[in-house]
């Protein structure tokens, strides 16, 4: 005979959640996306990321050394 488990709602999400699988009150999923866990979660992005977009800075961009007021 299997030994009921007690179930609660998250309350970031409001789905019922195994209560022995909650992380600091949370579902382990809204939990990693609160950044509770080390773990994250797949959230579907599609497009460039950060990473993208740095790879594309100009070569005329400032980085800090450039300025007039640093040569002094």
């Amino acid at each position: 005979m299997a030994v009921p488990v007690e179930m609660r709602r998250c309350p970031r999400c409001g789905h019922l959640t195994r209560a022995d699988r909650m992380v600091k009150g949370f579902g382990r999923d809204c939990a990693a996306q609160l950044g509770l866990t080390a773990r994250s979660v797949d959230t579907g992005h599609v497009g460039p990321d950060l990473f993208d977009l740095l790879a594309e800075e100009p070569a005329d961009a400032c980085d800090g050394w450039d300025r007039p007021a640093d040569r002094a």
